[in-house]
């Protein structure tokens, strides 16, 4: 049987991993769209959002600008392209619930270790946080 305290300890630790690793992907998502903003502001194009990139990788359209492409060969690569990110985005949507499940899940776990007061502040900011992802 594992104690309180261990329990608590190894709460404690997943609750930090999870924290951790969303603060790494917030944060590699403000530096990711800070350095694509500056690239296309010094091509002065309209700066591209990273979810409006086929991939992190490149810039494929560029990428294929530059082939020197026929206008056949051109639509093909779109449509294949456009292909890829209906697909991506579908499956994405399958996994939310399954993501959101395992946030909700953390979150609990974290409000397992706070005092009545924070409590309440937690439940604020995490609906503030629902409200913000949720608007467009």
């Amino acid at each position: 049987m594992i104690s309180r305290t261990r329990r608590t300890a190894m709460l404690v630790l997943l609750a930090v991993l999870l924290v951790g690793t969303t603060c790494g992907v917030v944060l590699e998502e403000v530096a990711d769209g800070m350095f694509w903003s500056s690239r296309q502001a010094d091509r002065g194009a309209a700066p591209r959002h990273r979810a409006d990139r086929a991939t992190d990788g490149g810039d494929e359209e560029e990428f294929f600008e530059s082939l020197g492409l026929s206008r056949a060969q051109k639509d093909a690569v779109e449509r294949l392209l456009e292909d890829r990110d209906d697909q991506l985005a579908a499956y994405w949507e399958g996994k939310l619930p399954e993501i959101e499940a395992l946030i909700d899940a953390n979150r609990a776990a974290i409000r397992g270790l706070l005092t009545p007061d924070h409590r309440a502040a937690y439940d604020r900011w995490v609906v503030r946080q629902r409200e913000e992802s949720s608007s467009p």
